[in-house]
């Protein structure tokens, strides 16, 4: 029997659910982290890509963790001192590991990182509803 055989006789509640791109919850997490750029809005940005290996603590045990695979993400815009700030308290640990200084060597050298993030969540200013990730401390591994 072929491998699409089999998956075809499968249930689809035995099928897995695709990996969720929301925040993780408030707490340490083992990832996988990507640097990258991007215009949004007409602006440059810088984006940082996490990708879920394991939850290792949670702030809030009540909490579900996320599943392996799950991504997150959070994105610096340069055009303002807090998001280049930000952006500088994120990519250091990455520079001083990998031994690079510029932020063009982070963005071209951090592709699937393995590091613990400390992270918390941080709601809209305009629209609480809307959450997003806050990454508060990274150590590579």
């Amino acid at each position: 029997m072929s491998d699409l055989d089999a998956l075809l006789d499968v249930t689809l509640d035995d099928l897995e659910d695709l990996p969720e791109h929301k925040p993780y919850p408030a707490g340490a997490h083992r990832v996988l982290a990507t640097f990258d750029t991007k215009e949004i809005n007409g602006k440059s940005a810088v984006t940082l890509d996490l990708k879920l290996m394991e939850s290792l603590e949670l702030a809030d045990a009540s909490e579900e963790a996320p599943k392996e695979g799950d991504t997150a993400g959070t994105m610096f815009m340069l055009d303002n001192e807090y998001g280049r700030g930000n952006l500088k308290k994120v990519a250091m640990p990455f520079a001083t590991a990998l031994n690079l200084s510029s932020i063009r060597d982070v963005i071209e050298n951090v592709k699937e990182v393995e590091c613990v993030v400390i992270t918390g969540v941080r709601k809209d200013k305009n629209d609480p509803t809307k959450l997003y990730l806050d990454v508060k401390e990274v150590q590579v591994v």
